[in-house]
């Protein structure tokens, strides 16, 4: 099955994070990883954030992107875009009105439905409304109890 890298998995690769080694074995594992047009957005901006808190100096955050930049050049990472299909059916899982699903995780969860896909995440409660959805999720975490 396809493998869709959430934001969350790729900030832990690229930054220093305490489950960065984690993420990079199993990156390094997936064939032909998939993300999408959002990630490229979200991931930009989880580094000027960081970049904003000092966790991560000026240089540091542009290395960061040119790595990224690199990657999907050589196309390590195949990017899907968010199509209008997309948008609809994270509409109608926020619009039962139950949980705590996110918008821009709805969104996340309806490109990788949509590409048959399994999530890949290290957001715990990304993780828990994708299964309330029914859908195929990994989480990545240290904790063997998640």
């Amino acid at each position: 099955m396809t493998t869709y890298v959430d934001t969350s998995v790729l900030a832990a690769y690229y930054c220093p994070e305490p489950i960065s080694l984690l993420a990079e074995r199993t990156l390094r594992s997936l064939t032909s990883p998939v993300i999408s047009d959002l990630t490229l957005v979200e991931l930009t901006s989880a580094v000027s954030r960081k970049m904003r808190e000092k966790t991560l100096s000026r240089e540091e955050g542009a290395r960061i992107l040119t790595q990224f930049e690199t990657h999907l050049e050589e196309g390590y990472y195949r990017v899907l875009p968010v199509r209008t299909r997309d948008y609809r059916v994270a509409r109608s899982w926020l619009a039962q009105l139950q949980g705590t699903l996110r918008t821009l995780d709805s969104l996340h969860l309806a490109v990788a439905e949509s590409a048959g896909a399994s999530t890949l995440t290290a957001d715990k409660r990304l993780a828990a409304e994708a299964q309330a959805i029914g859908l195929p999720v990994k989480l990545l975490t240290t904790n063997p109890r998640h």
